[in-house]
């Protein structure tokens, strides 16, 4: 089915699904940076080798009834084990299963070594020479022999490095192997067999029948191969079938057909031929196979061309599921006639969700039409070169988002899966073990974003590979302007105007830390490609930069992204807690401000302290070394009391917990100044999904919501009770709840509060936005929420979508991990989450003064940072004029307060400017450009 890597290239079923998904879970943020791998070690093999491993002993369908491993001594004189070790690891664990051995390896032989039978299942192993009860599993693992008897306690590239190590394999979908990747995954009636002895696990071994052989039993005799066999005559069409495997695997065939894709360097090791004369607009209903075949060669790659009209001949395969032929030297021959051109097969629909057509387009070229394909993933992109794309014109949403947790969303979330197709790079690159070749798809030139339309100016060829549809470039991956796809540029350099007289907003700010990895005993660091450090990677409770210059990096994409929001107020979420860590409170927070106000203007922003009002409670600051903060900017709101604080309840020991305040909006300025009706918020971060957690160790499995779905359930009741009654006892009406609820829209959490009147704003007024990405499928983690009457006061939300679309490479974290570079300044990729943005009525009053004056003041107000200006008259005709810009600048309002002449105002200020009159019930609205 697929051009499968073969070579040092193959990379691992579990890689190709995507790291994010075994180390990480929903909600919680990102490792800040990632190992640096150099060029893969290698564990050289020497005399005493691992030559055969089985894991399926006594499974369901095993070929045997234990499991075993089969070492072979290829030198001319026996080898003792007498203290040596046999050590096994699970796939994504550590050695944690030793097996001490003993006895000789006789000279050119093999020892059997007999381990863990399983349910009792297949036939009995020959008389091993040495038994043990290390139960291995039937599809992948790590075998390592040592000549030591320690427990080995390495991990990933490291184990290939170790000292103590003869000889490592690691198979299926393993960490830990060595070369480039793992061997062969392997099932209940396989093993996997050495073949050659370079040190690259996924070359050196090959997937069969299991062959157990213990010492001193006669090796199998190879036998007369015999004359060679007559190749047959066969079509594509005949070698491929029209079922899941080729009816002709196994026969050795030749064929005809037109070179369309070549693999030439990359690692594929091969090209595709299809059928002369075949493909264009293609019709399910009459087409029934695949006319197109992938062609393993090494040896004759590099003398074919797209376009060539070849004849091969080979060996008919399935591998992982692959249909291809395997060619040597003499396989392949230039047809002197040209057959006739293949065109690209098109499709009237969609791409197609079921198996059996996808299976009958295996290998053909196709070009996809325009809104077929839109960008749902580019998590795994900077690691093996893979887009994966949704099927249609939209990314693939979270089932969280859209409707209430029980089956139908169950249903819903596994359906996904069927609409993604990775668009793949034509190459076997791992480039997290090569960050010298520049990776591909990502660059500066053109930004690939989730949720980008995806527009194909050149066919793909139609792949499966390691359980996956694919799309495969039809030459290895060079360059953005060759590579035949055209992605939308989804970037917004401002969000959208959600109006309101002044702006609410929420920030993951992804673990911002002014205490530094260089300068806390302990802390170990996630280094570059040349070995830098740049994020704080263990050994501390830090968690952020390592050092100033990474800080800076960090911190100018947060400030821009804060500026960039033009919020009043802002939560914030992952920030330091500098007093869990002994420094003084809130200076992270303070840092920040203080880099916004570098940038923005001395005293534009301020923060919320939160010293006092946790001494107040006897505490000395949050439980968690990550807090919530709030920030604002003092000329447009005014902070009422000190900060309320949830603090000691017991549905928050295992997440921040909640921090509010009340705020005053603010109109005009000194004498003039004008307050309006007073909010409560609060900033909120609840538990992840991402770790399991006792609370919920009665409940079924839910793939919507995750895990700690009971914790985040008890941290919203909470909260809506506390929020309630501190509103209250602060005299306050309105409440607004903002932050990182680690639940999507539709979730239990967010059901409490709409419950009880509460509105999710971002639904309401941008139900297309969405604030995260995760797993190939968007939704939104970042939510503000409000009672019925601040719901009233609200003009409009939108989820700034800078974040959750970008490559995670892009991010501070990862700066120089690839040769491509892709940190550049500016707000996008800040952080992992988006922020939200809510715009509100500032409730003030329409007007002032007394009933019978004369007109004598004219007022006039100036606004500050978003052009704010407001103008109030005093008199028998009382007028009001309001001026309002959207960038910086300042504004006037002059009413007129003779009978029968309403109030105007201008706004000098980068956007639009309102004014409004109001004189003895006569309202007039004007809207003009502010200058």
């Amino acid at each position: 089915m697929n051009s499968i890597a073969h070579g040092p290239g193959l990379r691992s079923r579990l890689s190709r699904v995507g790291g994010a998904v075994a180390a990480l879970a929903l909600g919680l943020s990102l490792a800040p940076g990632v190992t640096t791998a150099a060029q893969a070690a290698v564990v050289a093999p020497g005399d005493l080798q691992i030559n055969e491993i089985y894991g399926g002993g006594g499974n369901s369908g095993a070929a045997l009834l234990s499991d075993f491993v089969e070492l072979v001594n290829t030198s001319d004189a026996d080898v003792s084990i007498d203290g040596w070790s046999l050590q096994y690891a699970s796939r994504t664990g550590t050695f944690n299963n030793t097996l001490a051995l003993s006895g000789t390896v006789p000279a050119g032989g093999t020892f059997l070594i007999q381990l863990a039978d399983g349910n009792g299942n297949g036939e009995p192993l020959p008389a091993a020479d040495l038994e043990g009860g290390i139960n291995a599993s039937g599809s992948g693992g790590v075998f390592a022999l040592s000549d030591a008897e320690g427990t080995l306690t390495c991990h990933g590239s490291t184990c290939a490095e170790d000292p103590a190590i003869v000889d490592l394999v690691g198979w299926g979908a393993a960490e830990t192997f060595s070369g480039e990747a793992p061997a062969p995954g392997t099932d209940n009636a396989t093993s996997v067999s050495r073949v050659a002895a370079t040190g690259e696990n996924s070359t050196d071994f090959r997937e069969g029948e299991p062959t157990p052989t213990p010492s001193g039993a006669e090796q199998p005799d190879p036998g007369d191969p015999g004359d060679p066999v007559e190749p047959m005559e066969a079509t594509i069409a005949e070698i491929q079938g029209t079922g899941a495997a080729s009816p002709l695997d196994g026969q050795r065939v030749s064929t005809e057909g037109v070179v369309t894709a070549v693999y030439a360097t990359g690692g594929l090791n091969g090209y595709v031929i299809q059928t002369a004369g075949t493909g264009g607009a293609l019709d399910f209903s009459s087409h029934s196979g695949s006319t197109a075949v992938f062609v393993y060669s090494p040896d004759t790659m590099d003398q074919v061309a797209i376009g060539d009209s070849v004849r091969v001949t080979g060996d008919v395969s399935e591998y992982y599921d692959a249909t291809q032929i395997t060619v040597g030297a003499e396989g392949l021959e230039q047809l002197a006639d040209p057959l006739e051109a293949v065109e690209p097969l098109t499709l009237e629909g969609a791409f197609p969700t079921e198996e059996t057509q996808r299976e009958s387009l295996e290998h053909m070229l196709y070009l996809p039409g325009e809104g077929d394909f839109t960008v749902t993933d580019v998590y795994n992109t900077n690691r093996f070169g893979e887009v994966t794309l949704a099927i249609g014109d939209e990314p693939l949403q979270q089932a969280g988002d859209l409707m209430r947790p029980g089956e139908e969303a169950t249903a819903y979330f596994e359906g996904r899966e069927d609409l993604k197709v990775l668009l793949d790079d034509g190459r076997t690159t791992d480039f997290s073990r090569n960050p010298e070749q520049p990776m591909s798809w990502l660059t500066t030139q053109e930004p690939v974003r989730v949720g980008a339309a995806a527009s194909f100016t050149e066919p793909v060829v139609v792949a499966y590979s390691f359980d996956t549809w694919r799309l495969n470039t039809t030459t290895p991956w060079a360059s953005h302007d060759t590579d035949g796809v055209d992605f939308g540029d989804t970037r917004a350099g401002a969000p959208e105007a959600v109006g309101g007289d002044l702006q609410l907003a929420t920030f993951n700010v992804l673990n911002y830390f002014t205490t530094l990895g260089a300068d806390v005993p302990g802390c170990e660091p996630y280094t570059d490609r040349d070995g830098n450090p740049i994020t704080v990677r263990g050994g501390c409770e830090l968690r952020g930069a390592w050092d100033a210059p990474n800080l800076q990096r960090q911190e100018s994409k947060i400030v821009e992204a804060i500026i960039g929001t033009e919020a009043d107020v802002v939560g914030l979420m992952e920030i330091e807690n500098s007093a869990r860590l002994g420094e003084t409170p809130d200076e992270a927070t303070a840092t920040l401000v203080a880099a916004l106000n570098a940038q923005a203007g001395a005293g534009t922003w301020d923060y919320i302290p939160t010293g006092e009002a946790y001494a107040a409670m006897g505490l000395d600051g949050g439980q968690d070394v990550i807090t919530n903060a709030i920030i604002f900017r003092p000329a447009e709101v005014a902070p009422q009391g000190q900060a309320q604080i949830l603090a000691g309840h017991e549905a928050f020991n295992n997440a921040r917990e909640p921090i509010g305040q009340v705020f005053v909006p603010l109109e005009g300025s000194g004498e003039e100044q004008v307050e309006g009706e007073p909010f409560f918020f609060t900033v909120n971060h609840f538990k992840s999904k991402g770790s399991q957690d006792a609370e919920d160790a009665n409940l079924p499995e839910d793939p919507v919501q995750g895990n700690a779905r009971t914790s985040r359930l008890q941290q919203a009741e909470a909260l809506q009770t506390w929020g309630v009654e501190t509103a209250t006892r602060l005299g306050v009406s309105d409440i607004f709840h903002g932050g990182d609820f680690n639940a999507y829209t539709q979730e239990e959490p967010l059901q409490l509060f709409y419950d009880v009147g509460f509105v999710n704003l971002g639904e309401t007024h941008d139900p297309e936005g969405w604030s995260y990405s995760y797993g190939g499928m968007v939704g939104s983690l970042d939510h503000v929420i409000a009672n019925a009457s601040a719901a009233e006061r609200v003009t409009g939300a939108d989820d700034w979508q800078i974040n959750g679309a970008e490559p995670v490479l892009a991010q501070y974290s990862r700066y120089n991990y690839n040769a491509v570079n892709l940190y550049q300044d500016g707000p996008f990729a800040s952080s992992d989450h988006d922020p939200i943005i809510v715009g509100l009525g500032g409730g003030f009053p329409e007007g002032g003064g007394d009933d019978g004056g004369e007109c004598e003041h004219p007022g006039t107000g100036h606004g500050t940072g978003h052009g704010k200006g407001h103008g109030k008259g005093h008199g028998t005709g009382h007028g009001t004029g309001h001026g309002k810009g959207h960038g910086t600048g300042q504004g006037k309002g002059h009413p007129h307060c003779d009978p029968g002449h309403p109030g105007h105002g201008n706004g000098n200020g980068h956007g639009h400017d309102k004014g409004h009159g109001l004189d003895h019930g006569v309202d007039v609205v004007r809207s003009g450009h502010g200058g």
